[in-house]
């Protein structure tokens, strides 16, 4: 019993890390940059859903969408203002730039008097709740984890192998410079991928915060999960893995790279 409750912990912490690394691997295939903010875009999240409970008085679903679209809109800006302006310089500039971010947002948060510099509380109405099955005990934020992570899963996937937003960021991330000749905004594309990574990022900190707590030093749990979109960066839909070096040097893979931008090209011009 112990142990099926110790099964459950971690793969409800492993899914907190696999939705920072998603969200790696998302500003990574849609805009080729590695970004170091994403611990911190997840900090942020959770504070901003905090102040909604708590400062706004918000229910808590009402609360939890405004603090995701919120850091939607925020991703996207940061793109657009950041970003965007140095696209073209060496990676390494960006690397910086990006782990600067995450140094400004945690110094924003701590100088937030009687907010920044304390450890609090996420008013979930599931907190300290327990499910028992079977003569096993869970605890409901686990299950919470788990079960939202799927669920964005399996959205996230749909998204990306069926809609017309989808396949056009699969086309960007494949080529930009050809999704661009055939019609496709990648710039807006760029901005979109940003702002959908920190909403992810945003969900993991308020899925997180009922176990851990909001701090100002909770993102870095972002580094953490950096190993994990280093295993296969090369995936065309997050979801998708491939076989390695040797697939994408086949015919066939070419052929799929080139499908995957006339299609999208074809769907956004309708």
């Amino acid at each position: 019993m112990i142990f099926l409750q110790l099964v459950i912990s971690g793969i409800s912490q492993g899914c907190i890390y696999g939705l920072i690394a998603l969200g790696f691997v998302l500003i990574y295939k849609g805009t080729e940059t590695v970004s170091f903010a994403q611990g911190d875009l997840m900090m942020l999240g959770a504070f901003a859903g905090l102040a909604c409970m708590t400062m706004l008085d918000f229910p808590f679903w009402l609360a939890v969408l405004c603090a995701v679209t919120g850091m939607g809109l925020f991703g996207f800006l940061i793109e657009r203002v950041v970003i965007r302006p140095i696209l073209g310089q060496p990676a390494f500039t960006i690397v910086m730039l990006t782990i600067g971010i995450g140094y400004v947002a945690r110094g924003a948060i701590t100088m937030i008097p009687n907010v920044g510099t304390d450890t609090h509380t996420l008013p979930v109405p599931y907190r300290n709740q327990l499910l028992e099955f079977g003569g096993v005990v869970f605890a409901i934020e686990q299950l919470a984890v788990i079960g939202v992570t799927a669920a964005l899963c399996v959205v996230l996937y749909l998204m990306f192998g069926y809609s017309k937003l989808g396949i056009a960021m699969q086309a960007a991330s494949q080529n930009q410079l050809a999704a661009y000749y055939m019609g496709i905004p990648v710039k807006r594309l760029n901005g979109l991928v940003w702002g959908l990574a920190a909403a992810v990022a945003a969900i993991a900190g308020l899925l997180l915060a009922p176990i851990t707590f909001v701090h100002a030093n909770m993102g870095f749990i972002g580094l953490k999960a950096m190993p994990a979109p280093g295993v296969d960066l090369r995936v065309t839909n997050p979801f998708e893995g491939t076989s390695g070096s040797s697939s994408r040097s086949c015919p066939q893979f070419m052929y799929s790279s080139q499908w995957r931008v006339g299609v999208a090209a074809r769907m956004c011009a309708e």
